[in-house]
Parts: C-alpha cells; structure tokens; sequence
C-alpha cells in the first residue's frame, strides 16, 4: 500500500528545505503547459478559419 512520506499536509507543503525550489517549478511546468495549449487552440481555430474561407471562395 502507498504511505504518506509526510507528517503532516503542511510539512508536505514546505518540503523541508526543498520546498523553495519544487513548487516553483512545478508553477512554471503548469504555466509553460498551459501557454502550450493556448498556443495550440488557437492556431487550431485561425486553421480552421482559413479552410473554411478557402473553400467559400471555390
């Protein structure tokens, strides 16, 4: 079975002295992840705008 390596939700929050660098990062992980996806919708949307607009002028 999986144990919690933790004491307590607030030492699992501060890692010890790694806590400074781990949630930053994982902040920074999510942030670029979630640019990426925007990125990806939109030029997904402005593609489809433009074949819809290809094919109403054929």
């Amino acid at each position: 079975m999986l144990e919690f390596q933790f004491a307590s939700l607030a030492a699992f929050c501060e890692m010890a002295p790694h806590g400074v660098y781990v949630w930053p990062t994982y902040g920074l992980g999510l942030l670029v992840l979630g640019g990426l996806t925007l990125a990806n919708v939109r030029q997904h949307r402005r593609a489809i705008r433009m074949i819809q607009r290809n094919l109403e002028r054929e």
